[in-house]
């Protein structure tokens, strides 16, 4: 199974974290080692999300994952990680591609 990888910014200044489901780690790579400290530290513990479940749009249950047991998991507790690091996950942006800005 391919990795996921996936492009993050702090501030202008980029990296990536990869997720490989056959072994559920994740690698960090950012070279702001305090913010880098901070990812790792949140894919550590458990993330609680409002998700949607339920009849209507307006039925939301919390529930609490583990954000490295699997890829779902990681995309849905990244969702989370700006409002807990000010690291912002870049969806849009191919992993690579901010090595041409300038």
């Amino acid at each position: 199974m391919d990795k996921f990888t996936v492009t993050i910014n702090y501030r202008g200044r980029y990296g990536y974290m990869e997720y490989d489901p056959a072994t559920k780690k994740a690698n960090v790579v950012l070279d702001l080692p305090e913010q880098k400290a901070a990812v790792e530290k949140f894919l550590s513990k458990p993330v609680t999300l409002d998700m949607p479940e339920g009849a209507t749009i307006r039925d939301f249950v919390s529930k609490t994952l583990d954000p490295l047991s699997s890829l779902e998991n990681f995309k849905l507790s990244i969702t989370k990680l700006w409002f807990e690091t000010g690291i912002r996950v870049e969806w849009s942006m191919p992993p690579g591609m901010t090595e041409s800005l300038v």
